[in-house]
């Protein structure tokens, strides 16, 4: 979450782009409830003899329907979310070469080569993750979780629903460790490519 803090200032730039990627995921989230209550109307129709043939073609269009809406929203959102985050990136590397264009000679001295490559990528790159894909699993899983949530104990049954979400400590604990774990193995891959590229650049400086 502190890297969202830090991103904060892009994210009140472009505060249009992400607020639409978030009313639309929002949308797609509510849409994609709809679906599996179709399935359950049609089959208690069938069950009961109720329906008849063009009834449940008319309810499978509504599916199919709802199938192309969905698959143009998440066009528009794609463009919308990852369209600000690949823009973050062109910003960043572009301010980050200004700042390495001012530096004095000395300033290469005291920091290697690979370093400051491995920064203007994986660094980079770790960072547009987080203002496209990590924005995106942060809004997703909380809203359609919350939607799911409520369509579980409204209409199924809530003592279900607590059943359901007994695991979800566990699960918690769980991904906070693993988390933590992965945090720790990615810092020692960003040093092991910053030396594989500090250790490249002084071979081909020797063929030279």
């Amino acid at each position: 979450m502190r890297l969202f803090a830090q991103l904060s200032w892009y994210f009140r730039r472009e505060w249009r782009r992400y607020l639409g990627a978030v009313a639309l995921l929002m949308l797609i989230a509510m849409l994609q409830l709809i679906p599996p209550k179709v399935v359950g109307i049609v089959v208690d129709g069938v069950t009961a003899q109720h329906f008849t043939p063009g009834r449940i073609a008319m309810w499978i269009g509504t599916i199919a329907l709802i199938a192309v809406v969905v698959y143009l929203l998440r066009y528009v959102w794609r463009v919308l979310l990852f369209g600000a985050s690949y823009q973050l990136a062109v910003e960043l590397r572009e301010d980050y070469y200004r700042q390495l264009s001012r530096q004095h000679p000395e300033f290469y001295q005291r920091h290697r080569t690979g370093d400051l490559i491995a920064r203007a990528t994986n660094d980079v790159d770790r960072v547009v993750f987080a203002a496209g894909e990590g924005v995106l699993t942060l809004v997703d899983s909380l809203v359609m979780g919350c939607a799911v949530l409520i369509v579980m104990s409204t209409q199924i049954s809530w003592q279900l629903t607590l059943l359901a979400l007994l695991p979800m400590p566990i699960m918690a604990l769980m991904i906070k460790r693993y988390g933590d774990r992965l945090h720790d193995y990615f810092k020692l891959a960003q040093a092991a490519f910053s030396s594989l590229n500090d250790r490249t650049q002084e071979s081909l400086t020797s063929i030279r």
